[in-house]
Parts: structure tokens; sequence; C-alpha cells
């Protein structure tokens, strides 16, 4: 899957991560996506883990509960 954008990881797959993923997918972004419990949407690059997510990506934003957030960044 080559578009050409730049690679950006999300991280965090919820409501407000899906949102942004597509956008940044419309927008031509190359969007590697993990979350433990939601799959990865549509246009997105589905990947194993937050490592994998971030492998090669210009750009991570991270989108997890405040409670998790943490534990999301080591």
């Amino acid at each position: 899957m080559s578009r050409g954008g730049p690679v950006v990881a999300v991280l965090g797959l919820g409501e407000a991560g899906s949102a942004i993923a597509a956008g940044l997918c419309a927008a031509g972004a190359v969007v590697r996506g993990y979350d433990p419990r939601v799959p990865a949407g549509a246009g997105l690059i589905g990947c194993a883990g937050d490592a994998d997510a971030c492998r090669g990506a210009a750009v991570v934003l991270t989108l997890a509960c405040a409670h998790e957030a943490e534990g999301a960044a080591q």
C-alpha cells in the first residue's frame, strides 16, 4: 500500500482515534493503526501492536484514555 503521503501512526482507534485516522487517510496519509480492542477501519493498515504501528511513522498520535496514557507512553 503506497500512496506517497506521510506515514502516521494512530494508537487508539476508539471514537476520536477512528475519526482522526479516517480524516488523515482522506487527506492522503498512510495511516498505521493499533488498538487492542478496536479493529482498524477501512483505509488503515492494521498493526499487531504499538511498536509495529510506529515503525516507519513520521508522526505518532496517541489517543489513549487518561487512565491508560502512562502505559501507552512506555
